[in-house]
């Protein structure tokens, strides 16, 4: 059980020297603003109050390494006196969905073991189930991966509150103004684990039913073969991100909404439900 607590505690501290030792001055610039955005949270909310939303993406992926990095940095001192920095204590709500990549489902649950994540899973609708989770826990605040550029960014800002008739908590957005070349930039640097789909040419993940391979990612093979793709990192045009997302329609995918990349916002993804979509996923969620 130490040595866990130790490996948690020096990959906190391997994350933020991993981004003072690259020469990536773009990466350092959104690591710090992003950190401060981190940190200013954590200022205007206790750790019992605030959570991050997480779905196994690799946005979500970005924010959680950076939110265990900001803890760290954000208790300095005080945690090294007193210990305090072998545990990773923020709630972390995972919204389970049965449209989900398996793939995505183990690297989650891997990762809430890996870094003691506090998982709160949710199978009802978001809404509802966000107001039993607050009903438990005096959560006012949730961290959440959205980009801009994500369908879920409109109007977003790095704080933005919650609309008007659900819980009332702020949406913190600390990656707000990051682009695709800057999550894989953080990603390989840091070296830490992803999804593995991402090295299987997916750039950008939903549900089993609206989710294939980008095809500008292909291999080619004259051979007839089985298709082949290069990992998501080598896309050289984040613009063509979701260039493997398309649409199909699925019963299953309308009544059970799959977040995708990072993480979506809970809201945009109740709208979409109700505006009847043929697919309504969760877009980079959080």
């Amino acid at each position: 059980m130490l040595d866990c607590k130790i490996d948690v505690l020096l990959g906190k501290m391997e994350v933020d020297q991993a981004i003072r030792g690259s020469d990536d001055m773009r990466l350092k610039t959104k690591y710090n603003n992003a950190i401060y955005v981190i940190q200013r949270a954590l200022a205007l909310y206790s750790i019992e109050e605030v959570a991050l939303s997480f779905n196994g993406g690799k946005d979500s992926t970005v924010l959680l390494h950076l939110l265990r990095a900001g803890y760290f940095l954000h208790k300095g001192e005080q945690s090294c006196s007193n210990g305090g920095l072998t545990s990773f204590p923020l709630r972390t709500i995972y919204f389970e969905s049965p449209s989900a990549f398996p793939e995505i489902n183990t690297f989650t649950y891997d990762a809430a073991s890996r870094y003691g994540l506090q998982l709160d899973i949710i199978r009802s609708d978001f809404k509802s189930g966000l107001e039993n989770l607050f009903k438990a826990n005096p959560i006012r605040a949730i961290f959440l991966g959205v980009r801009i550029g994500d369908p879920t960014a409109v109007g977003q800002e790095q704080f933005s509150p919650s609309s008007p008739g659900w819980p009332p908590f702020m949406r913190v957005n600390p990656i707000l103004d990051w682009s695709y070349r800057d999550v894989w930039a953080f990603l390989l640097t840091c070296k830490v684990q992803y999804c593995s789909l991402y090295d299987q040419g997916y750039t950008s993940i939903g549900s089993i039913h609206d989710t294939t391979p980008n095809s500008l990612l292909c291999i080619s093979d004259s051979s007839g073969h089985k298709e082949k793709f290069k990992p998501a990192y080598l896309l050289s045009d984040g613009r063509s991100e979701r260039a493997g997302r398309v649409k199909k329609c699925s019963p299953i995918s309308q009544s059970s909404p799959v977040a995708e990349d990072g993480l979506d916002d809970p809201e945009s993804q109740v709208k979409r439900m109700r505006t009847g979509s043929a697919i309504a996923v969760g877009d980079e969620i959080l």
